[in-house]
């Protein structure tokens, strides 16, 4: 090291390696078998920064060309481009997170001690449904819900009484509709809440007891810990982004086939939906939340565009209408089947009346069959 620094001081070019600190940081950082994987990792970042430069660089060009040359397919362009920057940001060779055997199961045996001391509690969060919660144990963490449905049967509404049952426990959460304004959605949480109909609510004509009733609920859904996310002009990966870097505990998304996907070049709607249902589950595990979803129906009963969307759920519930004794749709019944539980019975059903015009599910405690199903509120709310 002596040497090595008195030959470049003779001639002129220590200060360039940073002097005689310069020379004696090479040979202390020199790379021996027991720093091998400070500096494997060294290296790796530095790649990975180099590449990334390199491919924003090369994106950079590819979108000046498309300005000025033009392009027939703007989002497929932009699509791949967004498929190369996340590439481009991945580790080369890093080692995966692990656990051991030991490790594992002191978490799995702490969680059962955890769960001894409330015997009979549900495991996640209420839904706010007595017997949903029975046969589901409520929502837990980093499951992905899909609620199923065709037009009117009721999906949209079921999530919102799902994500009100779980408010009401205090926790925080959040709303990305993509169906309707967000005052449109607020009316439908405040028609829940107050058990007014909403048609009165537009109409602007209430009685003293519902406006009693209304100031009430008014007051209580400013306390809530629920957000509003403007969702206009976001894509699907705008809103994954914004998830990733949330602390909410329920996430309700109204509904998959409304989001905004940028296709890759090749990829179909059915691909593209698939992706994104694979993408929030994996975001609920991350982040440990709940994510509620809805999913259209298509003709024959299946869910829309994607059989995968089931694959990558934890639940899913199909709203279904009930037909009456003349074989007519009765709008205030509907069934929820549970085609999918995990870690609960399969193909559970919950029968539920269904008040539309107060955007409320409640459930029926006899069969489907069973006594009279009419669109009515309970008179007396239930203690939150």
């Amino acid at each position: 090291m002596t040497t090595i620094t008195n030959a470049l001081r003779r001639q002129g070019k220590l200060d360039a390696v940073g002097g005689a600190a310069g020379v004696s940081e090479l040979f202390m950082g020199f790379p021996v078998m027991s720093l091998a994987k400070t500096h494997l990792e060294a290296v790796r970042d530095s790649a990975t920064l180099r590449r990334a430069l390199h491919t924003h660089r090369e994106a950079q060009d590819k979108l000046e060309a498309a300005l000025t040359q033009g392009t027939a397919d703007a989002a497929g362009l932009l699509a791949g481009i967004r498929e190369e920057l996340d590439s481009a940001g991945r580790l080369p060779g890093k080692r995966l997170d692990r656990m051991t055997s030991a490790q594992v199961m002191e978490v799995v045996v702490n969680h059962i001690e955890e769960r001894a001391k409330n015997p009979g509690a549900i495991a996640g969060i209420t839904s706010g449904f007595k017997m949903i919660d029975k046969l589901t144990h409520g929502l837990q963490e980093g499951h992905l819900w899909v609620i199923a449905g065709g037009p009117g049967d009721g999906k949209s509404t079921l999530m919102q009484n799902i994500l009100e049952g779980a408010v009401a426990t205090g926790i925080k959460s959040a709303i990305y509709q993509l169906e309707m304004p967000v005052e449109e959605q607020g009316l439908r949480l405040l028609a829940s809440d107050s058990s007014v109909d909403s048609g009165n609510l537009l109409a602007g004509k209430m009685t003293h007891e519902e406006q009693m009733a209304l100031a009430v609920s008014v007051k209580r859904l400013r306390k809530s810990g629920t957000e509003y996310v403007n969702t206009d002009s976001a894509t699907a990966d705008d809103i994954l982004a914004d998830l990733e870097q949330s602390d909410y505990r329920v996430v309700m998304v109204d509904y998959l086939q409304l989001l905004e996907i940028d296709q890759a070049k090749g990829e179909n709607r059915e691909q593209a939906i698939s992706t994104v249902a694979r993408k929030l589950k994996n975001v609920a595990k991350r982040k440990k939340m709940t994510i509620l979803t809805g999913s259209q129906l298509n003709d024959d009963g299946k869910l829309r565009e994607s059989r995968a969307i089931g694959q990558h759920a934890d639940k899913v519930c199909f709203v279904q209408k009930v037909t009456n004794e003349e074989g007519e749709i009765d709008e205030t019944r509907r069934i929820a089947l549970f085609e999918k539980n995990r870690g609960g019975p399969p193909r559970c059903k919950v029968p539920l009346r269904f008040a539309g015009a107060y955007y409320r599910f409640t459930q029926e405690d006899r069969g489907p069959d069973e006594g009279d199903w009419t669109e009515t509120m309970p008179t007396r709310r239930r203690r939150r």
